[in-house]
């Protein structure tokens, strides 16, 4: 414990004070961004050495981040992320813009099956980022940087908070870590977590006496392979067809996601339920799964593209993926003062939804808004930040949890056990699903639900997205059949021969 820090003329703002941050990720350098507004210094402590790199290309080539291990896999930017880029960050959208990243129009790309849809007011926000994570990691760190007063520590590890003495709850007042064999203490005003689902802020509250965090947790039952290739010198880009981008198939599922620099990446998740198909960690047998699914077949043809990446491992595989939640405000207040966590260390959901880099940067947005508002009442502040993502995030971690669920029955050939469970399956399966593919207003629901823009209750609570549901519905499995997804290739011939190419 140290002595607390003098808080009797405390200014009015939070300019001039220093803040440390764990962890140089998107989510840490989000909260940098935030946080300079307000004038606040900055000391980022990041695990990983130095990026010794100078441009886009040779950060994906050669950029070491054993810390984020998912680097190298399909990202995600979605509409609620660049929608507060363009409002807040301009100059940092304009130059990821400039590194090559793409803006994709949701809207411009409906189901093959959609008639009717006409552009209305607030279309212009369902708008992602094509992007790989190292390009648009590489680029936000640069105009970090560039903003003046703020540092980035490399190699450093934090071991311990330090709280100040004889306060309950704890006050933190900067951190101990390490470099090497060397020991630094860093003082601060406040210290914000922002280091990922690995994050030990459940260990660190507790070694300063802190009450205990609650947490939920739960396996979301599948496993993600990913391969990126670049498209040849004078190709173009396969054109939109019956197959979508991505789908479900229950046994696997894949994912086109476009990027910049004429790249893009291909992920398939299969369910643990399969477990033949780790084999798609290999490079043959994931190449014959992309040969075996339509929607992918054109990408990769050696005409069109070839692949790019670390040859050591060509193919990108991620399992021990979670759902967890983590709430660091209990009925008694703040389990520590001065000390905010954001980001996947908080609400850490499956990052098959692609959420992660867009909830880093809402929860960090959140953070700057409660210290502007109780700038120098903390427990104020973390009380706001509190309320503000349990409405803003955590429906979106309960959802991921929900989906998880379902996939993991499907895949396992269960039948909801409860009747209400049988009821909301049959909505959404027989309801919703094929009026995506074929009525404008639920379209619309569902990519503005996609890109954060609403919660999924907001956005398949609305009256009307109900109604036009249900009408699908009755329609009858028959009738909309004409709306369905094209057949996937047959699964047990499939794994046979995804197998043999292993």
């Amino acid at each position: 414990m140290v002595d607390s820090p003098d808080t009797s003329v405390a200014p009015h703002s939070m300019a001039g004070r220093h803040a440390i941050i764990v962890g140089g990720g998107i989510t840490g350098l989000a909260a940098a961004l935030v946080l300079r507004a307000r004038q606040v210094r900055v000391t980022i402590l990041e695990r990983d050495p130095e990026p010794a790199v100078t441009s886009a290309g040779e950060a994906f080539a050669t950029w070491q981040r054993k810390g984020a291990v998912q680097v190298r896999h399909s990202h995600a930017f979605l509409g609620r992320l660049r929608n507060l880029l363009r409002a807040r960050y301009p100059q940092l959208l304009d130059a990821l813009l400039a590194a090559g990243a793409r803006e994709l129009r949701m809207m411009e790309h409906p189901p093959h099956t959609l008639r009717g849809l006409r552009l209305e007011p607030g279309d212009d926000q369902l708008v992602a980022l094509g992007c790989r994570r190292t390009t648009f990691e590489w680029v936000t760190r640069r105009f970090v940087l560039a903003q003046g007063d703020v540092t980035i520590v490399a190699n450093a590890t934090v071991r311990q908070l330090l709280a100040a003495a004889h306060t309950s709850p704890p006050q933190v007042v900067g951190v101990r870590y390490g470099i090497g064999d060397e020991e630094h203490e860093l003082a601060s005003d406040i210290v914000v977590d922002g280091s990922g689902r690995t994050s030990p802020a459940v260990q660190w509250l507790a070694a300063i006496g802190a009450r205990p965090v609650y947490e939920e947790l739960e396996h979301s039952g599948i496993v993600y392979y990913t391969r990126f290739y670049r498209l040849r010198p004078g190709a173009s880009e396969p054109p939109r067809s019956e197959h979508p981008a991505a789908a479900d198939f229950n046994w696997v599922k894949y994912a086109i996601f476009p990027a910049d620099d004429c790249t893009f990446s291909i992920t398939l998740a299969t369910p643990l339920a399969f477990p033949r198909l780790k084999v798609l960690a290999k490079v043959g047998a994931f190449e014959e799964m992309t040969r075996a699914i339509p929607a992918l077949r054109p990408w990769v043809d050696p005409s069109i593209s070839e692949p790019i990446g670390d040859p050591a491992h060509p193919v990108q595989a991620m399992g021990g993926l979670i759902n967890r939640l983590r709430r660091f405000v209990d009925a008694q207040g703040p389990l520590a003062i001065g000390f905010f966590v954001l980001g996947d260390a908080a609400y850490c959901t499956n990052p098959l939804y692609g959420r992660g880099c867009a909830q880093g940067f809402l929860h960090a947005e959140l953070l700057g808004a409660a210290l502007a508002a109780h700038p120098n009442d903390l427990t104020a502040a973390a009380l706001r930040l509190d309320r503000q993502a349990r409405a803003e995030i955590e429906p979106f971690y309960r959802a991921s949890i929900i989906a998880d669920r379902d996939a993991v029955r499907k895949a396992e050939g269960r039948a909801p056990s409860r009747l209400k469970t049988r009821l909301q399956a049959k909505f959404f399966e027989d309801g919703v699903t094929p009026a995506t593919r074929c009525d404008p207003v639920v379209f619309r629901a569902f990519i503005r639900m996609m890109n954060m823009l609403e919660t999924p209750e907001q956005a398949f609570g609305h009256l009307n997205v109900v109604l036009r549901s249900l009408w699908v519905l009755l329609r009858g499995k028959r009738y909309n059949r004409r709306y369905a997804l094209p057949p996937p290739p047959e699964r047990d011939a499939t794994i046979a021969r995804v197998e043999a190419a292993a």
